[in-house]
């Protein structure tokens, strides 16, 4: 089945069974598979970080392989990329976090010339206490994978509190060190700083 708005160039196909797709000046631009994915570059599904997502991008450039999100408004508000955790288990529930709930991660996958299962690095935000109404005590945790490994390992952890901890394994022990330049005399490369 093909249908196409007077430019035999920009069609809409239906490739498959329960497969369409979207073609301007002659190419491929998106495809929704009978899984129900979106894949915008691509007609084929990759598993990075041995992940099948339900919306996936690909390119072979910098513009073709980059989201933006752009927001216009006349004063000091950004644009959001927003991730969400509940407990529940329907489309719409509102079912309550736990303390140590993973609320979002950003995982960066490096391709060892196998396969794109291998993590070089990841930031996590996790439920840092017990929640409650109007109540989300949270952690950033940074991690970084070691040459010769395949998984990341956590380095830096900015609590609840506002402590930072870096290279700490949790169990008492200094699993690294904290290097920081020496500067300058005008802009050293730590200051303390104390209120009064």
């Amino acid at each position: 089945k093909l249908a196409h708005f007077g430019d035999p160039d920009t069609q809409i196909r239906f490739p498959a069974a329960n497969i369409f797709s979207v073609e301007t000046s002659g190419d491929e631009r998106l495809r929704v598979d009978a899984s129900g994915r979106l894949l915008i570059g691509t007609p084929t599904p990759r598993s990075p970080a041995a992940s099948t997502a339900q919306m996936q991008l690909e390119g072979t450039n910098a513009a073709a392989s980059a989201f933006s999100i752009t927001r216009n408004s006349g004063n000091t508000g950004g644009p959001n990329l927003i991730f969400n955790k509940t407990r529940g288990t329907s489309i719409g529930a509102d079912t309550i976090v736990n303390n140590g709930d993973t609320l979002g991660i950003i995982q960066f996958v490096g391709n060892d010339g196998t396969d794109s299962d291998s993590i070089g690095a990841s930031i996590a935000v996790k439920v840092d206490g017990v929640p409650g109404s109007n109540d989300m005590p949270g952690r950033i945790e940074f991690s970084t994978t070691s040459d010769g490994a395949s998984s990341a390992t956590q380095r830096m952890n900015i609590g609840s509190n506002g402590d930072i901890t870096c290279n700490f394994d949790g169990a008492g022990n200094q699993t690294g060190q904290l290097v920081i330049a020496d500067g300058t005399a005008s802009a050293p490369g730590l200051s303390f700083w104390a209120d009064g």
